[in-house]
C-alpha cells in the first residue's frame, strides 16, 4: 500500500471540484478552428452530475471500467468528469493513429477485455460497434448528454479508483496501472505547491488524454480552480505554433509538455516568428521524456525573447506508476545543467553519460527518491545507481484484471517503487543517465542510446527527435536507426557522414548506422521511442532503409 501525505485525507475529483467552484474557476475547450466553449466550474459540475445520473441510467456502476476514445471537445471532458462523479473508472484509448480500414480493432479489442470494460464510450458508435469483444457496448459520448437520468449519484471516496492508465511501453509492452482519484488530484496538490502554482491561474494544455500528463494535469488543475484552457492535440500536431499563440492568448501562468513538443514550437518560432507576449508564464513543465541540454537551452533563448522567463522552464521527473510527477525543478531558478566533466566522480559500477545532464529538480512534497547499487544497497549523492521512489503518488501495482490482484512485477519494494531508470542526486535534485534496460557496459563504461541519438540529431540532414540507438543482442555495440531529410540521392552520404561523426564523437563508434523512410521509426501512442521494437525489426529486416553505413 501507499503512504498519504502526513496530515491529510485522500479526496475524490468530483467532491474537491465541487468545493473549488465556490471560489471561481473554468474549462475552456478549443475546437479545430479555435473556437471556445466555456464553463465555469459550477456549470461543470452540475452538467457532469446529470451526465453520471445517466450513465447509472444505462447500467454503469461505480468501480465499473469504461473505455473511452473520442478527441478533446467538451462531450469528451464532461463524459469524463461524469464517470468520476458517478465513481467508475474512465480507461481513456489512444486515437489521433486509427488503425486501418477492416482490421480487427486490435488495440480496442485487446485493452477492452484487459480492463473488463462493458461499455466504450466514443465520437464513432458506427465505426466501432463490430469491432468490440462480445458483451461490450458501444455508446455515443452525446448520449450522454441529455435525456432522462437516475437519481443523483452518491460522492465517490478519494480511495475510488480513479484511472486505468495504460504505460508508453517503451522497453516492453504497454501495462494497465490502476490510479486512485484521491492520488489524481492529490499529486497534481503537490506539484502547486512545490512549483507556486494556485488557484485563478490559467494553463493551457493540448496534451492528449490518454496521455498521463494530459490527462492528470488536466483533471488535477481543474479540481483546485485553475482556469484550464485545451485545444485538440491534432490542432497542435498540425501547427506546433498554436500552442505557445494560445498561452500568449490566455495570458497563461501554467504550461506543459514534452521535450520534443518544445523543439517543434521552438522551430515554428524560429522559422516565422511570432508577436508572443509569454511575459505572464511562470511554470512551463517540461516533462513524460528526457529533457536534452540543448532543447532547455533554445527554448530560453528563444521564447526569452517573447517576455518568458529562464527560471519558468521546470523540467520534471515521474512516470504512470507513480501517478505522474516525483520531481520537478524549482520555478525560481534557471535550470541547472551538469557537463560531465562538472559532475560526481564515479566510484561505483555506473559511469556517467558522455552528454551533458539536466536536473530534473527536487522530489514533491511527500515523496522520496533513492538511489540503489546492483546489490540494493543506498547509494551516497553523486553516485549513478537505480532510482528508487516512495511517496502517496506510487501506485499499487498493475492491473491484472477484474477481480485479480495486482501484480507489482518485482518492481514494488516494501514501500518503494524501483523506477527501472538510472541517475543519481546531486545538491539535492535528481540527474536521469537513462534506462537500464536500454544501457550496455563497454570495458567497464556505461553506454546510453540517448548519447548517440543526441549526437546523431545535431548532424545537418537528421529529422530531429528521429533517432533510435540501440543494443544489439549478445554484443557490445549499438545500432543507430535515424530518419532523414532530402531526396533520396543525398541519403547514402548522410548515413556516411553520421557514422563517422559518431565513430569519433561518442565512446564507441556504432555496429552500424541505417537511414530509414521518415515517419516509419516505432514510436508509443504519445510518441515516445520503442527502442525494443525497433531491435526486432532491425533484426527480422523489417526496416525501411534507404541507406546504411558501417
Amino acid at each position: 500500500m501507499t503512504a498519504e501525505v502526513p496530515g491529510t485525507e485522500p479526496q475524490s475529483i468530483p467532491d474537491l471540484l465541487r468545493r473549488s467552484a465556490r471560489r471561481g474557476g473554468s474549462l475552456t475547450v478549443l475546437d479545430r478552428s479555435m473556437r471556445p466553449t466555456r464553463l465555469t466550474l459550477t456549470e461543470l459540475d452540475d452538467l457532469s452530475t446529470a451526465v453520471a445520473a445517466r450513465l447509472h441510467r444505462t447500467g454503469v456502476r461505480p468501480g465499473d471500467r469504461v473505455c473511452v476514445l473520442a478527441p478533446t471537445s467538451p462531450a469528451l471532458l464532461l463524459n469524463l468528469f461524469g464517470l468520476w462523479r458517478l465513481g467508475a473508472v474512465p480507461v481513456v484509448l489512444p486515437h489521433e493513429r486509427p488503425e486501418p480500414a477492416g482490421s480487427s480493432g486490435g488495440l480496442l479489442a485487446q485493452r477492452v477485455v484487459v480492463s473488463g470494460a462493458h461499455l466504450v464510450l466514443t465520437d464513432r458508435p458506427d465505426r466501432l460497434s463490430d469491432r468490440v469483444p462480445a458483451g461490450c457496448r458501444v455508446l455515443a459520448l452525446d448520449a450522454t448528454l441529455s435525456g432522462p437520468q437516475d437519481p443523483e449519484p452518491p460522492m465517490p471516496d478519494g480511495r475510488a479508483l480513479g484511472l486505468l492508465q495504460f504505460t508508453s511501453g517503451t522497453t516492453g509492452s504497454s501495462k494497465a496501472v490502476p490510479v486512485r482519484q484521491g492520488q489524481l488530484v492529490g499529486n497534481v496538490r503537490a506539484c502547486m505547491a512545490g512549483l507556486g502554482m494556485r488557484p485563478g491561474h490559467t494553463y493551457v494544455s493540448w496534451l492528449p488524454f490518454y496521455h498521463d500528463m494530459g490527462i492528470v494535469s488536466v483533471v488535477g488543475l481543474l479540481a483546485h480552480g485553475v482556469h484550464t484552457v485545451v485545444l485538440p492535440t491534432e490542432t497542435f500536431l498540425g501547427r506546433p505554433s498554436s500552442w505557445l499563440e494560445t498561452v500568449a492568448a490566455y495570458r497563461a501562468e501554467i504550461t506543459a509538455a514534452p521535450n520534443s513538443a518544445y523543439r517543434l514550437a521552438v522551430r515554428a518560432q524560429q522559422l516565422r516568428p511570432a508577436a508572443l507576449d509569454l511575459s505572464r508564464l511562470r511554470v512551463a513543465i517540461n516533462g513524460a521524456e528526457p529533457v536534452t541540454a540543448d532543447t532547455v537551452e533554445e527554448t530560453v533563448r528563444l521564447l526569452g525573447k517573447s517576455g518568458m522567463p529562464a527560471e519558468a522552464l521546470c523540467p520534471t521527473y515521474g512516470m504512470a506508476e507513480t501517478t505522474l510527477v516525483v520531481t520537478a525543478a524549482p520555478a525560481t531558478a534557471a535550470v541547472r545543467v551538469l557537463d560531465a566533466g562538472l559532475a560526481p566522480r564515479q566510484t561505483g559500477g555506473h559511469e556517467l553519460p558522455a552528454r551533458p545532464l539536466v536536473s530534473c529538480g527536487s522530489p514533491l512534497p511527500g515523496t522520496a527518491v533513492t538511489v540503489h547499487g546492483p546489490g540494493g544497497d543506498r547509494l551516497p549523492d553523486g553516485q549513478v545507481g537505480e532510482v528508487h521512489v516512495s511517496g502517496p503518488g506510487v501506485t499499487d501495482g498493475y492491473w491484472t484484471g477484474p477481480d485479480a490482484p495486482l501484480d507489482g512485477l518485482g518492481r514494488l519494494i516494501g514501500d518503494q517503487m524501483d523506477t527501472g531508470d538510472l541517475g543519481f542526486l546531486h545538491e539535492g535534485e535528481l540527474y536521469i543517465c537513462g534506462r537500464v534496460k536500454d544501457m550496455i557496459i563497454v570495458g567497464g563504461r556505461n553506454l546510453y542510446p540517448e548519447d548517440y541519438e543526441i549526437t546523431a540529431e545535431a548532424v545537418p540532414g537528421v529529422r530531429g527527435g528521429n533517432v533510435i540507438a540501440f543494443s544489439l543482442p549478445d554484443q557490445e555495440r549499438m545500432v543507430v536507426v535515424a530518419e532523414g531529410t532530402g531526396g533520396t540521392a543525398s541519403q547514402d552520404r548522410l548515413a556516411h557522414d553520421l557514422f563517422e561523426r559518431l565513430r569519433t564523437a561518442a565512446q564507441h563508434a556504432p555496429a552500424e548506422v541505417v537511414l530509414v523512410r521518415p515517419t516509419t521509426l516505432p514510436k508509443t501512442s504519445s510518441g515516445k521511442k520503442r527502442r525494443g521494437a525497433c531491435r526486432d525489426r532491425y533484426l527480422a529486416g523489417q526496416l525501411d532503409v534507404v541507406a546504411t553505413a558501417r
